[in-house]
């Protein structure tokens, strides 16, 4: 079973993600919020692609 923990979130944001949940489908808020968590992790965690590293040097000057 996997562990748990709690977040605070500000009302509004909240109540926002509560209205999307109910409409895109999810059984719940819970589910949406961890959901889009999953969807946005891999855009902040390092990527391993020579590529991606290559593309991330030439943005920040280092290679032409």
């Amino acid at each position: 079973m996997l562990s748990k923990t709690t977040v605070k979130l500000n009302k509004t944001i909240c109540e926002r993600a509560r209205r999307a949940a109910k409409a895109a489908g999810y059984s719940s808020l819970e589910e949406f919020i961890e959901h889009a968590i999953e969807k946005e992790l891999p855009n902040h965690e390092q990527s391993a692609s020579k590529e991606e590293l290559v593309r991330k040097l030439k943005g920040l000057g280092y290679l032409k």
